[in-house]
């Protein structure tokens, strides 16, 4: 895979596996705490690390996508440095199978106000769609 020009920031240890022999690519892999379940690193060290840069796009998978909450993990850490993404992005996506929607988590990421495209399966349920999209979210059913 030639991805020539990208630069890919993750905190996600399997992700920076994938990709570590990409030609072309530049991939800066935020350290920190690794939290085993889900094989990436969060916390204080991950968060000034990320305080440094800037993206023009977040792709990130979530736990729980609610109408009223937006997007949720069920760690307070990870919760705490995706906002951080967030903020450090100019677009967000939220990538999340079907039962994922509708479904929220302990911790709260960021507003819902502040996704701009859902990605997810063909199993969504239509109303929900429907409602994402009438609050301005692109949805892509892939």
């Amino acid at each position: 895979m030639k991805l020539q020009g990208l630069t890919v920031i993750t905190n996600a240890l399997n992700i920076a596996t994938e990709l570590s022999d990409c030609p072309g690519l530049m991939l800066i892999m935020l350290g920190g705490l690794l939290r085993q379940i889900s094989s990436s690193f969060v916390g204080p060290q991950a968060e000034a690390m990320l305080s440094e840069l800037h993206a023009d796009r977040l792709f990130l998978a979530v736990d729980g996508f609610s109408l009223d909450i937006g997007p949720s993990t069920p760690d307070i850490l990870e919760a705490h440095l995706n906002e951080g993404m967030m903020d450090a992005a100019r677009e967000t996506t939220i990538v999340a199978d079907f039962s994922k929607l509708g479904r929220r988590s302990v911790s709260k990421i960021g507003s819902i106000e502040r996704v701009h495209r859902l990605i997810t399966d063909s199993h969504a349920p239509a109303d929900f769609l429907d409602a994402v999209r009438e609050k301005g979210i692109e949805v892509v059913v892939a």
